[in-house]
């Protein structure tokens, strides 16, 4: 695909999201939903989107790892455990992206500066 077709592809900041970690339109979608009810369970989650639990808990898994939403332990007096999910501010969210860019932007500049030796 020619470099000026796959630039064009993000066009929006869902496409950026998407792009920088590697998400798909629902992971992100979930994002928005979390960040928007505020600390809750996956299950609760899986409930207010009508979507399968495990569904709404993979997405949530996979934002954990790009640092988009973090969980806690929380303790059941009677024994057990459950965890409660919290997505980063927007703004937090555009800082790591602002990163990532920063980061794609340095790592082209490098790629560049040994063109002449390369190709």
């Amino acid at each position: 695909m020619p470099f000026d077709k796959m630039v064009t592809k993000v066009g929006t900041c869902q496409d950026l999201v998407q792009c920088a970690f590697s998400l798909n339109e629902f992971e992100v979608l979930v994002y928005n939903k979390l960040l928007q009810v505020g600390p809750t369970r996956a299950d609760e989650l899986a409930d207010l989107m009508g979507k399968d639990r495990s569904t709404v808990y993979r997405a949530l898994q996979k934002m954990m790892t790009c640092g988009m939403c973090f969980r806690e332990t929380k303790s059941i007096e009677r024994g057990g455990y459950y965890h409660i999910y919290r997505a980063i501010s927007k703004e937090d969210l555009k800082l790591k992206l602002q990163s990532c860019v920063d980061d794609w932007y340095d790592s082209m500049q490098s790629i560049l500066e040994r063109f002449d030796r390369d190709i």
